[in-house]
């Protein structure tokens, strides 16, 4: 057995705070300092999203507000959901990683998920859905939602993936009574308020190819299909990418990537 020390890539340690109510979220991040692929954010920004979504709650239920979700209400995930191009790729693996069977019969629901989509005409729409197209993205909810298309991963009502549903998923909680969600446009939906939307910051760190800052986002339902088609950016540095997340997040110019170092 070799006795040699074990070697970790090189990390800088980054902080930052978000003001939620009468919560101050605090965090220290360890990032790789090298190249690294842009996923490589995914697990630190499912986690800050999990946070303040946790907090945001406990924001709720001062003012006697609860969150009505619960296991089995599988409404929500018949929604049109949004993620970013990172995330398909994310998607796209976690399906190409899972056994034969399973791969096979997760596949099989999202192409028979894309067939219904040509045949009712809705398919062109949402392959061209970019924040700057000029489509209303609420008409175009409420249409894909008339379909009644399942979630391929959604499972005697509830979700297959849970750990590593897309942020847009998390973030996604509402107050109001539960059954109000299978009826868009028709009952009020009060979802739990946010100071920040994770998603959407997530989805702008994505580059546009006409060099503007618009989010880009793509239909979970179409995430495989559209991850096959589109090559992934090249890496970048992990210190580079987290700044550039934060400063789409708060919207502020941040100072210079850390150079307190981690491991290595």
């Amino acid at each position: 057995m070799s006795s040699d020390p074990v070697s970790f890539p090189p990390t800088v340690t980054a902080s930052f705070k978000i003001k939620l109510g009468d919560h101050c979220l605090e965090a220290r991040i360890d990032v790789p300092a090298g190249l690294v692929p842009q996923r490589f954010l995914l697990p630190i920004v499912q986690r800050l999203a999990d946070t303040v979504v946790d907090a945001a709650i406990q924001e709720e239920q001062k003012d006697g507000r609860n969150v009505s979700c619960r296991a089995g209400c599988g409404a929500c995930c018949r929604q049109l959901v949004p993620m970013s191009e990172t995330e398909a790729y994310h998607i796209r693996d976690l399906v190409e990683a899972m056994p034969v069977p399973r791969r096979s019969e997760i596949r099989a629901r999202f192409d028979a998920a894309r067939q219904r989509l040509a045949s009712s005409g809705l398919l062109e729409r949402l392959v061209n859905c970019r924040s700057s197209d000029g489509a209303d993205p609420r008409r175009l909810g409420i249409d894909y939602f008339r379909l009644g298309i399942p979630c391929p991963f959604l499972e005697a009502e509830s979700c297959s993936i849970y750990p590593d549903r897309p942020v847009a998923c998390r973030e996604y909680l509402v107050t109001s009574p539960a059954e109000f969600c299978a009826r868009p446009g028709v009952d009020p939906i009060r979802m739990i308020a946010l100071p920040v939307k994770i998603w959407t910051a997530l989805a702008a760190l994505d580059p546009r190819a006409d060099g503007t800052a618009a989010p880009r986002w793509v239909p979970l339902i179409l995430a495989i299909t559209w991850a096959d088609a589109h090559s992934e950016p090249l890496p970048r540095p992990g210190p580079e990418i987290l700044r550039e997340f934060f400063q789409k997040l708060t919207g502020k110019p941040l100072p210079a990537p850390p150079t307190q170092s981690g491991g290595g």
